[in-house]
């Protein structure tokens, strides 16, 4: 679960608690008070996180991922990486299931529409249930 721009994991972050700060998801600006780079650079974008970026990693990310000062050897990169995998595999599954409700609707209106002789309406019908049916299930998973 995305906690910060940059994939800084702020549960394990020292600074947290001497700086009292809320996270850059949170925040106006860093926590030292300063405007944040990255930060800037995501919300610019419109972007959740760094791992979502097409130009994902950046040097800028790079360079303060490994950063003596404030870098982590690389530890942020991976949780961006994980982050958008994440992102990814729910965005896959929720179109999974939806065709499967589209096709599962609409098989069934072929079944009862050929028993009822009125194939096309059934089909249709079946679709938009087995559609609505799936929106209102993913929805329910939010």
């Amino acid at each position: 679960m995305c906690c910060s721009k940059c994939g800084l994991d702020c549960g394990k972050c020292s600074l947290k608690e001497e700086y009292g700060c809320s996270g850059c998801l949170e925040m106006t600006d860093g926590y030292w008070g300063e405007k944040c780079e990255i930060k800037a650079c995501c919300e610019e974008k419109g972007l959740e996180h760094c791992g979502l970026c097409k130009d994902f990693p950046c040097e800028m990310l790079l360079d303060y991922s490994y950063d003596p000062e404030t870098g982590d050897d690389g530890e942020r990169l991976l949780n961006c990486k994980k982050w958008a995998d994440e992102k990814s595999s729910a965005h896959d599954s929720r179109i999974k299931n939806i065709v499967l409700g589209v096709v599962l609707g609409g098989i069934s209106g072929l079944i009862l529409g050929e028993w009822q002789g009125m194939v096309i309406p059934f089909v249709l019908g079946g679709t938009i249930v087995g559609t609505g049916v799936a929106l209102m299930i993913e929805t329910a998973k939010k």
